[in-house]
């Protein structure tokens, strides 16, 4: 099959064009800047010789539908992902557009399936815990969130009507091989370079590699609409410096710190990013670190046979690859191989 892949510059985006062609499929990148293919599409490895390429915006719909044009399938994985509250324009003003020029446009050509990348932050707040797929769409207020709320009713709008879309759900996306720098990877350094702070927050992580499997697999057609959760594996603070310690081989230190501190520490992020100051933690991030779910994989690792690897191995991998990369030092990933 020829498939599109919108955002295969991302981090998700390149990891997916990737196992859509270990999958044996030919691909076809919507790009903005073509130049980011070499230096972040093909380092995670994508075969540029046998990639196609269409030079466009999904916010246009003319150039979208130009690439859409010949294909069989379509994976949506572009999207301004941030929380910065400084953002908040482009991420309401793109990822709406980009998601209704793509899926329009693919389901209009009869692709089947298309894939649509979405978060769970579109389902936010959580009404139940584990978070499952029936899980309604989310009342954010948060610009993100909201965002790709926004998407999810578009896209549910289409599974409704009988139209082969999936929805893949990732939580916090972590792995090796960022080398866009998405908004995941400052707190990961943060881990390995400052105490870590403890209080009664969550995270729910999943591995890139995980969530372009995934993808692949669903590239499959006759199957109408499917939902994917990625929720991964959940820790608490204190599950996520034992991890630290293990894959390390530090003594890491942490500190205490009450939510009312990481609340007032959100609230300072978010001035400070309006002077172009990134203190890493903004209202968003301390709004889903506190009220984040666990969610249930089960049925996504039955239907693809896709089984979640150790989040150890994903910490393990992904520090390699950021001391490799330069982006902390051999004795700060520690016993790391």
């Amino acid at each position: 099959m020829r498939v599109l892949v919108t955002g295969a510059t991302g981090f998700v985006g390149s990891h997916a064009a990737k196992a859509v062609q270990d999958a044996g499929h030919t691909v076809r990148a919507l790009v903005r800047t073509p130049a980011k293919l070499e230096t972040v599409t093909a380092r995670v490895g994508v075969d540029l010789a046998s990639l196609e390429t269409s030079v466009g915006d999904i916010r246009d719909a003319d150039s979208v539908a130009d690439a859409v044009d010949g294909c069989d399938a379509v994976v949506h994985a572009a999207a301004v992902v941030s929380i910065d509250p400084t953002d908040e324009a482009e991420v309401s003003e793109t990822n709406f557009a980009g998601a209704q020029n793509v899926l329009d446009a693919a389901v209009g050509a009869g692709c089947d399936p298309v894939v649509h990348v979405s978060t769970g932050e579109a389902l936010f707040p959580f009404r139940t815990d584990p978070v499952t797929t029936d899980h309604p769409v989310g009342t954010a207020r948060q610009p993100y969130a909201r965002s790709k709320a926004k998407c999810e009713h578009l896209a549910r709008r289409h599974q409704s009507l009988g139209h082969g879309v999936v929805i893949v759900y990732p939580a916090l996306t972590i792995g090796p091989g960022d080398y866009n720098e998405s908004v995941q990877l400052q707190p990961m350094k943060l881990w390995l370079t400052k105490p870590i702070p403890r209080s009664g927050y969550t995270m729910t992580m999943v591995d890139v590699r995980d969530v372009a499997a995934v993808i692949a697999a669903s590239i499959e057609p006759g199957r109408g609409p499917r939902r994917y959760l990625m929720f991964g594996h959940t820790l608490t603070a204190e599950e996520i410096l034992s991890a630290l310690r293990e894959v390390t081989g530090r003594d890491l230190k942490s500190v205490p710190v009450p939510r009312a501190l990481f609340s007032a520490w959100g609230r300072i992020g978010d001035v400070a990013h309006r002077f172009g100051r990134d203190l890493v933690l903004t209202s968003e991030a301390v709004e889903y670190m506190f009220n984040y779910c666990a969610g249930d994989n089960s049925a996504t690792e039955r239907d693809t046979g896709i089984f979640l690897r150790p989040v150890t191995e994903s910490l393990v991998d992904t520090f390699a690859w950021m001391r490799d990369a330069g982006h902390v030092t051999a004795a700060q990933a520690g016993a790391v191989p």
